[in-house]
């Protein structure tokens, strides 16, 4: 993926520019300060896309899962129950949309179409609350509902980064990049939260340790991507949830250069390597605790 664009060109244009027009009106500094803020949401919406194209899908874990056959635990996603409790929180509200994207990967994963199509339903209230409800209409549900029968997953995939990027750029001008990067958070977490917690509940077996290598795989292999949802959110204007979730992810990336990357060096030397439940246990309960924090 290419570098995040900062911001510091941009505004050196808009001195430039002002700085060359010394006669200029108070109403042309305000087009020229119009303009680099459009350039900078264009950009700055481009790096979340491709962000979205380059991170792993929010069904990499609910089909790894189902791979694996772990048994469905309706633990492992958000009761829509608690969207009432969202209600009038926008920050809340963007993250857990997050969140309930990716428990649709993991129910479509699982066969559930019923339940499917509820939180679908429920990610379209979070969408129209937050300001828009252009992409969700009969004919996306019922497209979804095709790709959910079938467990396509690369579908799934594609319709559950409409709920980031489609829904962000048709939100509130000025708002819309904030609740795109909390919703990419939010389904982020999921991911790994429904992946350590699988890994914490199933019972310590050689056997068990063997099926859930590619589970473990997966939690190993998220620091790229991790590092990669860091430097879009630092992007973002900062405001109070941006700057907490940010220092929330960095305590994740501490973990990942810690203990996780010996575990997977020790993998990487040798590929019969048992990881033990233990071994996990700082990142299992990390992330356990910013899942509750996002969805309480």
């Amino acid at each position: 993926m290419k570098q995040i664009t900062k911001l510091l060109p941009i505004i050196l244009v808009a001195l430039i520019a002002y700085g060359c027009s010394t006669g200029s009106t108070s109403e042309e500094r305000k087009k020229i300060e119009k303009m680099a803020a459009e350039e900078t949401e264009t950009r700055t919406v481009h790096d979340i896309d491709q962000l979205l194209k380059d991170l792993p899908s929010p069904s990499l874990v609910p089909f790894t899962l189902k791979s694996i056959n772990a048994e469905f635990d309706n633990d492992l996603i958000n009761d829509l129950k608690n969207f009432e409790k969202y209600k009038g929180n926008a920050d809340k509200m963007a993250m857990n949309m997050g969140v309930f994207a990716s428990d649709v990967s993991y129910l479509a994963a699982y066969g559930f179409e019923d339940v499917c199509l509820n939180y679908l339903k429920t990610s379209h209230n979070i969408a129209k609350a937050l300001g828009d409800s252009t992409i969700y209409d009969d004919a996306h549900l019922q497209n979804c509902m095709g790709h959910i029968k079938n467990q396509d997953q690369e579908e799934i995939a594609k319709l559950l980064s409409e709920l980031f990027i489609t829904t962000s750029v048709q939100m509130e001008k000025g708002h819309h990049l904030n609740m795109a990067g909390l919703a990419l958070a939010g389904s982020f977490i999921e991911g790994l939260y429904q992946a350590v917690v699988t890994i914490d509940k199933t019972p310590a077996t050689e056997e068990n340790e063997r099926l859930l290598r590619p589970l473990v795989k997966v939690v190993l292999d998220q620091e790229p991507a991790l590092k990669e949802v860091i430097k879009v959110l630092k992007d973002l204007p900062n405001d109070d949830a941006i700057s907490t979730v940010v220092t929330e992810l960095q305590i994740l990336d501490i973990l990942y250069k810690g203990g996780l990357k010996e575990i997977d060096e020790k993998l990487k030397e040798n590929p019969n390597f048992v990881v033990k439940k233990h071994m996990l246990v700082d990142i299992d309960l990390e992330i356990k605790r910013i899942r509750q924090w996002i969805v309480e």
